[in-house]
């Protein structure tokens, strides 16, 4: 993300808004479908409420780190809106929003979950090459599952999130990764590989040369998966994983009940960072 003027453009434009209702599952056992129809993907961006956006006194910076002068808190690049991408809307899935968001290249790829206890989700690929006119390229819809987090290398988009076990005819688990080929901002849904671990829902994912590595909530754990093959090679017990980062040999993760734990890479806990959690 070092091109700031761009992605912070490419970024505002995934504000995301309510959309009508434009894919039916025929189907109730499939519980994954890429949008077929350009003229859905096309009218998913909308520039209904483009423009530079305005800065209100409400959102003025108070305290000792505060700048005084009004104007040098937008300075000479206020954030400018360029466009708001419609979530994906379904039957059976007219509710959700934005979760996450990675941005690698011309592309920005974005998960999707459901504001309530259903389980649904989606992921999108925005080509962002011309961050002034961003194209929707593919879109996967989950009827089953959300998608908190995703992360995009070498051809892959790595997503995390929650499934309904019973509801699935694949899943162990209500943890899982998906490993889905994407080419030309296109997904291929016919080879996905999924892997499934501890815990109620997937939160967060990363990755190394040879590994995955994805943390999961309540009575959850930091589990490490062959990057390969989608097959669990170490995992570690935590109680609520948030969010998971890597630095040269260190494994950092934030667990929602007592702070930052550092890890080796045989997750060996090597410190703890107490974060008061009143």
């Amino acid at each position: 993300m070092n091109k700031v003027s761009l992605l912070c453009i490419a970024t505002i434009g995934l504000i995301v808004s309510c959309s009508d209702e434009t894919t039916v599952f025929n189907d109730p056992q499939e519980d994954i479908r890429v949008e077929t129809s350009q003229q859905v993907l096309d009218n998913s961006v909308v520039y209904d409420n483009s423009g530079v956006l305005d800065i209100s006194e409400e959102n003025t910076i108070t305290g000792k780190f505060s700048k005084a002068p009004e104007d040098e808190l937008a300075g000479d690049y206020p954030l400018t809106l360029v466009a708001q991408v419609n979530p994906p809307s379904f039957s059976g899935g007219a509710n959700l929003t934005a979760s996450h968001v990675h941005v690698e290249g011309d592309y920005a790829y974005v998960a999707y979950n459901t504001v309530d206890e259903d389980y649904v989700g989606g992921i999108d690929a925005i080509n962002i090459s011309d961050p002034n006119n961003p194209v929707v390229t593919s879109r996967v819809y989950y009827i089953n599952a959300d998608i908190n987090s995703v992360k995009y290398e070498n051809g892959f988009v790595y997503a995390v999130g929650g499934v309904d076990a019973e509801k699935s005819v694949r899943a162990t688990s209500n943890s899982f990764i998906a490993k889905i080929p994407i080419s030309g901002g296109k997904f291929n849904i016919s080879a996905i590989n999924y892997g499934f671990h501890q815990g109620f829902v997937s939160t967060d994912v990363e990755t190394t040369t040879n590994t995955i590595l994805v943390t999961s909530g309540m009575d959850g754990s930091l589990t490490v998966y062959d990057k390969n093959s989608v097959e669990i090679i170490n995992e570690i017990p935590f109680a609520d994983l948030r969010s998971v980062a890597l630095k040269d040999d260190l494994i950092a993760v934030l667990d929602g009940s007592q702070g930052i734990s550092l890890l080796d890479q045989n997750l060996n806990v090597i410190r703890e960072i107490g974060i008061n959690t009143d």
